[in-house]
């Protein structure tokens, strides 16, 4: 009878364990439970994809881009800059020299007027020489920041009928950009005041005829000046502390004016403007 009973217990035991197999077996076997463990495969690939920073790298390739465009000036160099000026067209180009001594690097770009006969303003290479605050011209007019570069021929600001600064021919300075001068070079002051605090003596000026040539910096047009406005005899870029134009209640004329020296004014060295 003991013997019977035991082979009944091996048989319920034998049972109980195939059923635990086979109910193994089918579970794994179940299609959500293989969803649900392809779902969680997903995720996981996508949160590694998401954590992924290329945004560095586009910063730091930009970074290097941007460095390696912007070629430096060499400004130890006796001449740091060479201006060019295209006759023609009424702009000129200030270039910085390289670090190999080449002046490759495009640095600024002003509206100017060269003479009204093309012949006046003459073609070629000349050099910084002389220069004066103001200077008394040959039609009896001044020039403010005169910088002789040949001759007579000059680099300087739009006339004024006298040595002050509020004393601008503003019908002169909206010729700006078109030929109308005697043979000098004319620039905004903004523009020749950086020309005379920057080009030293020797630097090189060639001017040049190319219609139709492109400028390699953007040239700024002017805003012309109104017969109508209060403060048209302002050169409207003078950084002059007393130009109204630059929300400044314009004084008497002992606040503005600047008297150029006995040599400045020297009648037998008038020039043409």
């Amino acid at each position: 009878m003991i013997k019977y009973k035991n082979h009944i217990m091996l048989g319920i035991f034998s049972t109980t364990i195939f059923i635990m197999f086979l109910a193994l077996v089918l579970q794994e076997n179940n299609p959500d439970n293989i969803t649900n463990i392809e779902t969680c495969t997903t995720v996981n690939v996508t949160t590694r994809e998401t954590t992924t920073v290329p945004e560095t790298t586009t910063v730091e390739e930009t970074t290097k881009k941007k460095v390696k465009k912007k070629k430096a000036i060499d400004h130890k160099a006796k001449h740091p800059y060479m201006i060019k000026i295209n006759r023609a067209e009424n702009f000129a180009v200030v270039y910085g020299i390289d670090k190999k001594g080449v002046y490759s690097i495009p640095h600024k770009a002003f509206i100017c007027s060269t003479g009204k006969d093309p012949e006046s303003t003459p073609l070629g290479t000349f050099s910084i020489s002389e220069r004066y605050d103001w200077r008394l011209m040959v039609d009896n007019t001044y020039a403010q920041y005169a910088i002789r570069i040949y001759g007579q021929i000059m680099l300087h600001s739009v006339p004024y009928q006298y040595a002050t600064n509020d004393s601008l021919e503003y019908w002169e300075y909206n010729k700006l950009g078109t030929a109308s001068s005697l043979g000098c070079i004319r620039f905004r002051v903004k523009d020749i005041k950086w020309i005379y605090d920057h080009c030293n003596e020797g630097t090189s000026v060639t001017i040049y005829s190319e219609k139709g040539e492109k400028s390699p910096i953007k040239v700024k047009k002017i805003k012309k000046i109104k017969e109508s406005d209060p403060y048209k005899t302002w050169d409207p870029t003078d950084s002059n502390i007393s130009n109204p134009w630059k929300n400044h209640t314009a004084t008497d004329n002992s606040d503005t004016e600047q008297v150029p020296t006995t040599e400045q004014t020297s009648a037998t060295e008038q020039i043409n403007e």
